[in-house]
């Protein structure tokens, strides 16, 4: 889990943990980009609701590095929904500039 629970609806604080593994497999000075999308996954599938979200298509814009020194905000503004499919935008933000953007398209099982 790289999402930290804030109290407000649909905003986490993103978990850095450099003793990960895979997300940080070797030694770096900034939040890595498979972090933020990892994260972008996980809040999209928070936020989808009730049901089993799978993502099925995410597009990504890097905007600066994530620094390992403040922390960052992951926010979900709901998109557009059809019966079958729900269009998330995903917010990562550190000192309040945007670090990454995501969109996801997910196609929800009920």
């Amino acid at each position: 889990m790289v999402l930290s629970p804030t109290g407000h609806a649909n905003r986490w604080q993103l978990r850095v943990n450099t003793a990960h593994p895979v997300l940080f497999d070797h030694p770096v000075d900034h939040a890595p980009g498979m972090l933020m999308v990892e994260a972008a996954r996980q809040a999209a599938h928070a936020a989808a609701g009730p049901g089993f979200s799978l993502p099925a298509d995410m597009e990504c814009a890097f905007h600066r590095y994530g620094e390992l020194d403040a922390p960052c905000w992951v926010e979900v503004a709901p998109g557009h929904a059809t019966q079958d499919r729900h269009l998330l935008d995903i917010t990562i933000q550190q000192n309040g500039h945007p670090v990454f953007t995501a969109r996801t398209a997910d196609r929800t099982l009920r």
